[in-house]
């Protein structure tokens, strides 16, 4: 889940085409130059004219990135949390499947509405179910009938190398296909999760 812009870079006096990549975490540069800038260690984000200036630690770089400055700046030096990334709302319903994190849960029972653990509930707004294997990926068949006709759900997946049982990105976008889901977006969840976003899609609802 982030925000994709092209551009022009121009970083200790080269210039270079570049594609940047913003999460929550970081603005990973790439492309002709490769560069990721941490967040957390951002000094300045300064737009004008249709560039932004980033001034990070002892570094800094100019993104000619045009009318898109202002709203990157604002994304870099606030950049939104992983409850605003998911979509969660004060009144959402969640339900919660095979994810053990403790900060994180504790988190969203303080921002939404109603959180269920352990099983998805009828008419949850977004349901959030980790997989550690591929043959996990059929419990999206049973739960679809428990998503509101407009909510979704975040599939989480472990990052890294893959065995031959373990999922990947292509292993969950085709079994969302396979139950009547489509995927809108992708995401980090954490370090070591992947997530991706499915929905019923609109002629179906």
């Amino acid at each position: 889940m982030g925000t994709e812009i092209t551009g022009e870079a121009k970083y200790r006096r080269a210039s270079y085409r570049v594609s940047l990549h913003l999460d929550s975490k970081t603005l990973t540069l790439r492309d002709e130059l490769k560069l990721s800038i941490p967040l957390k260690d951002v000094r300045q984000a300064i737009p004008k004219d249709g560039q932004l200036t980033v001034a990070w630690n002892d570094e800094k770089i100019v993104l000619h990135v045009g009318p898109q400055s202002e709203r990157l700046a604002k994304k870099i030096l606030n950049p939104p949390s992983l409850l605003e990334k998911l979509g969660i709302k004060p009144n959402s319903a969640v339900s919660v499947l095979g994810l053990d994190d403790k900060p994180f849960l504790k988190d969203l029972r303080q921002r939404a509405g109603a959180v269920t653990d352990g099983k998805a509930k009828p008419q949850s707004d977004i349901i959030i179910v980790r997989v550690d294997r591929r043959a996990n990926l059929e419990r999206l068949k049973a739960l679809r009938p428990s998503l509101k006709s407009d909510g979704a759900i975040w599939v989480l997946w472990k990052k890294g190398l893959k065995g031959a049982n373990d999922v990947k990105e292509s292993d969950v976008m085709a079994a969302a296909k396979t139950h009547g889901l489509v995927d809108v977006k992708v995401a980090s969840f954490s370090d070591e999760l992947s997530a991706l976003k499915l929905v019923i899609p609109v002629a179906l609802r």
